[in-house]
């Protein structure tokens, strides 16, 4: 068997020892070129010796050894089952969300009386990254991004003293609810539909028999962080006045609102104390029952008598107004969201989450207790993450098997023996098991991307157990038994091994120093490799010794040409003269004369050229993260602004008959018939078309949500094309369509771009947003483009009351009386709370919609109001009150406190990040130009081209040209660090600059073949893009690729310095140009064996289709293309460059070629 690790110089041993006393004499040898070897001893130590041998101990106790082993085996089992499992890693951005109600407010009230105070304590929050506002009808809601690692007990509670000092609030708006979240648990895991199988009976008022007995069973679930609940409606207590009896009665309604107010109160008075107790006294007067708040005493008329609640007005336990309306497939349904905790256990979560569905749906379950379960109330699940993961995660599984096997399989050719390949073998299980014990302790879930991470840590955890192995067995070839064999040969190569680690796991320490969301991403595939990698060095100088000395014969076996095995049906003595050809070849270019010194040079500086000009003209335009192929369609549709929520009822009413064909086919092929449909962003048409397994809209007001399910997981993308077909029966709308992302942002696509417009002038701000809408669906189509606020250049209509002042100084009548009064009359008004079989719902109080009224009867409303002298009089609003008709928006934006229009374009998956933001720039430039943008509106790009940029940078430096800037940008960044690390880790162990310099050399000629590798898989799929995690690669190579250099340069000295042949005989050192001639000849089988090994044990990874496999099949792309690319050339580059190298220093110090350090060793 050949060597696959360089030897070094040997040295007569002492004497023979312990149970090795026996064997023939050997010549241990050293391995001069790294310090951590300069020091082996020549003989096995004694038991005597202090200093324990690592080496020695494991091949003297295997059963020691093995009891390690299988603790390793036993505790990485066990994190194995206690790591919890979801699709992708936590991205840890803490997120801060205030809410604060102002029932029945203006946007524009919402913004001047609540948001303007808040974003001014807001704004100088510690660690703060964007704040951004929003004001809707009756609520502000203000949005906190923090930075990453910002602590969020830190943050929550900055935010909380901030809020407090909030000098006022008007009189009546609701105390702000903050919110901590991350992006994590900001998503729903899980949607459940409620339905009842009684067509007629409404589900909406199911809702807080919901809330109270469902809610909290899901809540208790361990993990759970929200459970929330749309399409329902509260249970109020409505006082339904009659405004003429009022007025009969001489009351007018702020009266009846303060009388209420008044009565309706629980207070404490106090404590008394009684000997040793204290009495405590509370006076009560809250309503928790109709009747005492019927019999409640108003005022007493002229003749004493007194007037109550019951003569004005009913009384009832009614249902609020609906703001949310859900429907699933024909039926009315309540929805409701599952959110879990960051850290916690998906699959656990949605395990338990259809337990809990199931006992409620069973025989004695809530569900069925709710009126003896006359309406057929049922609780499903509609969709959950629990298939796109165990999917996902079973593909990398069988990707990391299938890699094993293959990599086993290579080996086997290679050594051609059962034993040697088992031994080598056991590496990969023991390392990818032991992994999952560092990834426990450090905290980490296993996800597709560690699992990932060690997917492509199998190719790379044999490499170590490869050369100890085979100078194992080259010290068997030349005589010794299995014992000092085991024990030299591994000793010898040592320091070698611990360099290729080291510099594979050094490499990825800026890496781990990144701190955005994508370095999140990183830090598990990066942690997962070098842990992988380090417990193969563990593995390659303990087990496999010990593995060796046992079961690997004393008198190896010659290889007989004749054997059709073990010479590979004719394969290995090809491949032997294939390598003898090639170092000839080698040994020809690197004559010493002047012309084939230059023809070395034109070689090296053509290659170079090539690798870097081709990588430039090769690279991909950028994204931000693969958006994968989960099967969750989601669809916002925009309507008209003024519609009301009935109106948006009926839309989606029609577009859900419009989508019937597709969610009540059986299968794709009764769907299909529908067909074809066309996907009018990308202009694809589809023929195969899924049927809708679920399907269900929730409508707000201004908008339809929209969500299907595919019945096939794995045909999806046609639903999208599905949806905006139906879109066409709504023209007057609008609707962006985008499969949600397994990265969690929101339900819209990765490759999304967010276009943050802002100006102090509204009107100058709605016109440049609305050109850049128009030109932007022209660009994209109609269904990429979505707004914040949606419908920002309409407005719905609005009735503004202005008071009359000179007859409501004659009436007594303030601007309060009149809200209070019109607030009554038209929409209800607040009173307080009532208690209600233990919970608080609202008491209201609200004219008698027994008879309804149109918009342009308000004004003739009658109200009692009081004049100064005490009378009340029946007057109407329209004399009291001016009607002046306006325009009112519906929502206002902010943007780090200043008016902002959002535009959100969503392209084609096939069009990278990039490419779509040059586009979008390109009609910003154009808008200007036209002058349809002025220079007081400021466009920026946000969100996902944000941290594109932000990571881009981070990893490769930000290049503006020649100046200090730029140069500092590209030092600081991430791939220049690995690369200066990885050399000056190199130069560290081999005591010299120079060669580790010419090792750096396999960097360009890696990068031209990880272009290559993508430019192929993109071809296969144009979805995939160079995106964050595959720029990753690069940074990978960096640590494999030098690898196979190392051996060359390493070997090449080793001949320079004198060696030993495979029989043990001493050879003289040789000239550079024989020594670099014998270097490859004798390496090139170990660097094809480590690279078969590695490319083969991540190949599934890139062909292999599935769920998740998006995530990483760019960055094995490009890790297989660098290696394949690399060991070619460096064959070739190495070994010329090294060369030159060593001529020049000859020419300049004739009497040295070796470091006065190497030397010595």
């Amino acid at each position: 068997m050949q060597t696959s690790r360089p030897c070094s110089r040997s040295r007569e041993p002492t004497a023979p020892v312990n149970k090795w006393s026996t064997d023939q004499a050997v010549r241990p040898t050293t391995s001069p070129s790294f310090a951590s070897s300069s020091s082996l001893a020549n003989t096995i130590p004694t038991t005597s010796e202090p200093l324990m041998d690592p080496i020695k101990f494991a091949i003297e106790n295997p059963v020691k050894t093995a009891v390690g082993v299988i603790l390793i085996l036993m505790f990485g089992a066990i994190a194995f089952a206690r790591i919890p499992v979801q699709l992708t890693p936590d991205v840890d951005r803490p997120v801060i969300t205030i809410r604060t109600t102002w029932d029945g407010r203006s946007p524009e009230e919402i913004e001047k009386s609540i948001i303007l105070e808040q974003e001014e304590k807001l704004k100088s929050v510690q660690g703060l990254w964007k704040m951004t506002s929003l004001a809707s009808l009756g609520r502000a809601t203000i949005t906190l991004e923090f930075n990453v690692g910002a602590s969020p007990d830190r943050i929550l509670q900055e935010v909380s003293n901030k809020i407090d000092e909030v000098p006022e609030y008007p009189e009546d708006v609701d105390r702000p609810i903050i919110d901590v979240a991350d992006t994590a648990s900001d998503e729903a895991i899980a949607y459940l539909l409620l339905q009842a199988e009684d067509p007629n009976f409404e589900v909406a008022t199911f809702y807080d028999y919901a809330d109270r007995y469902l809610k909290p069973s899901l809540e208790r679930i361990e993990g759970v962080a929200e459970v929330d609940i749309k399409g329902g409606r509260q249970h109020q207590v409505q006082i339904r006045f009659d405004p003429k009896a009022l007025a009969k009665r001489s009351i007018t309604v702020p009266e009846l609102n303060a009388a209420l107010r008044l009565d309706n109160v629980n207070a404490s008075a106090g404590d008394l104390a009684n000997n040793r107790q204290d009495v405590r006294f509370r006076v009560l007067g809250q309503y928790d029952s109709l009747e005492p708040l019927r019999d409640t005493i108003i005022k007493y008329d002229e003749q004493g008598s007194p007037i109550r609640v019951a003569d004005v007005a009913h009384v009832e336990l009614a249902l609020e107004k609906s703001d949310h309306f859900d429907q699933s497939k024909g039926k009315t349904s309540m929805t409701i969201f599952i959110k879990r905790k960051t850290g916690s256990n998906v699959l656990d979560i949605i395990e338990k989450v259809n337990v809990v569905v199931d006992e409620m749906n069973a025989e004695g379950g809530v569900l069925r207790a709710f009126k003896n379960d006359r309406y057929g109330l049922r609780l499903r699940s509609a969709f959950d993450d629990s298939y796109y993961i165990y999917s996902a995660i079973g593909l990398v599984r069988d990707n990391l098997l299938i890699g094993g096997g293959l990599a086993v399989l290579i080996l086997f050719l290679f050594l051609r023996s059962f034993r040697s390949t088992l031994i080598i073998a056991v590496s990969i299980p023991i390392s990818i098991i032991g992994t999952f014990v560092v990834m426990w302790l450090a905290g980490r879930n296993l996800n597709v991307i560690s699992l990932a991470g060690l997917s492509f840590a199998v190719g790379m955890v044999v490499d170590n157990a490869i050369v100890v192995l085979e100078n194992i067995d080259r010290h068997r070839q030349m005589g010794a038994s299995t014992f000092r064999a085991a024990y030299h040969g591994t000793r010898e190569v040592w320091g070698a091994i611990l360099a290729s680690t080291l510099t594979t796991i050094a490499v990825f320490a800026p890496v781990l120093t990144i701190q955005d969301e994508a370095g999140q991403l990183f830090y598990d595939l990066v942690l997962a490799i070098c842990a992988a990698v380090a417990l193969s060095l563990i593995v390659s100088i303990s087990v496999i010794p010990m593995l060796a000395s046992l079961f690997l014969s004393n008198s190896p076996k010659s290889e007989k040409a004749g054997n059709p095995f073990t010479n590979l049906f004719g394969l290995v003595p090809l491949f032997s003269w294939l390598g003898n050809a090639w170092a000839s070849f080698i040994h020809l270019l690197t004559f010493p004369s002047l012309a084939s010194a230059w023809l070395r040079m034109m070689v090296i500086t053509l290659l170079m050229v090539a690798s870097v000009g081709f990588s430039y003209l090769m690279m991909p335009p950028a994204s931000y993260l693969p958006n994968g192929n989960k099967n969750f369609t989601f669809c916002r549709m925009s309507t008209p602004a003024g519609y009301s929520i009935m109106e948006n009822f009926y839309v989606g009413q029609r577009i859900e008959e419009e989508l019937k064909p597709f969610w009540s086919a059986q299968n794709s092929e009764e769907a299909s018939q529908h067909g074809p449909v066309v996907d009018l962003r990308s202009g694809k048409e589809y023929h195969d078309i899924p049927a809708l397994k679920e399907f269900f809209f929730v409508v707000a007001r201004g908008s339809v949500f929209m969500i299907g399910i595919s019945d096939d997981p794995n045909n999806v993308k046609p639903v999208a094309a599905v949806f905006n077909k139906a879109f066409e029966v709504i023209p007057a709308s609008k609707g962006v369509t985008s499969q949600r992302s397994i990265f969690g942002r929101g339900a819209g696509s990765s490759n999304a771009v967010e276009i943050e417009v802002s100006g102090n002038d509204m009107n100058r701000l709605k016109a440049a947003c609305a050109y850049l809408e128009g030109a932007l669906q022209k660009e994209f189509s109609r269904f990429s483009v979505r707004t914040s606020p949606e419908n920002f250049s309409e407005s719905g209509p609005e009735q503004q009351l202005r008071i009359k002042q000179e007859v409501a100084k004659r009436l007594n009548l303030s601007v309060s009386d009149l809200a209070v009064s019109a607030r009554s009359m038209i929409d209800g008004s607040f009173v307080g709370d009532f208690d209600f079989e233990g919970d608080n719902i609202d008491l209201v109080l609200i004219r008698d919609p027994a008879s309804s009224i149109s918009p342009e009867e308000v004004a003739e409303l009658p109200i009692a109001v009081r004049e100064a002298d005490g009378s009340v009089v029946m007057v109407s609003l329209g004399q009291i009150a001016d009607f002046i008709p306006s325009e009112a928006s519906q929502e206002i934006r902010r943007v780090e406190q200043q008016r902002a229009i959002a535009l959100t374009v969503t392209p084609p998956n096939e069009v990278a990040l990039e490419d779509a933001q040059a586009r979008i720039l390109d009609i910003v430039a154009q808008a200007r130009a036209e002058g349809k943008m002025g220079s007081d509106i400021f466009v920026s790009l946000s969100g996902n081209a944000d941290r594109l940029s932000e990571v881009r940078s981070t990893l490769m430096g930000q290049w503006t040209g020649w100046n200090w800037q730029s140069l500092g940008s590209v030092a600081m960044s991430r791939f220049f660090l690995a690369l200066v690390i990885t050399y000056l880790l190199m130069a560290a162990l081999f005591e010299n600059f120079i060669h580790p310099f010419v090792i750096m050399f396999t960097v360009p000629l890696a990068t031209i073949g990880g272009f290559f590798g993508l430019w192929i898989v993109h071809q296969q799929d144009p979805t995939q893009q160079m995106d964050v995690l595959t720029m990753l690669g690069f940074v990978i190579l960096i640590g494999v690729v030098v690898n196979n250099a190392i051996l060359i340069v390493h070997q090449a000295l080793n001949f320079m310095r004198g060696e030993q042949d495979e029989q043990g005989n001493n050879i003289p050192p040789m000239p550079p140009r024989e020594a670099i001639r014998e270097s490859v000849r004798t390496r090139m089988r170990p660097i094809f064996i480590t690279t078969f090994t590695s490319v083969f044990g991540m190949l599934p990874l890139v062909i292999a289709p599935g769920s998740g496999s998006e995530l990483y099949r760019g960055l094995g792309a490009i890790v297989v293309g660098g290696l394949v690319f690399a060991t070619i050339f460096t064959l070739l580059v190495i070994p010329l460059l090294f060369s030159l190298v060593m001529d020049l220093i000859t020419w300049w110090k004739p009497s040295s070629v070796v470091s006065p350090a190497e030397t010595n060793r």
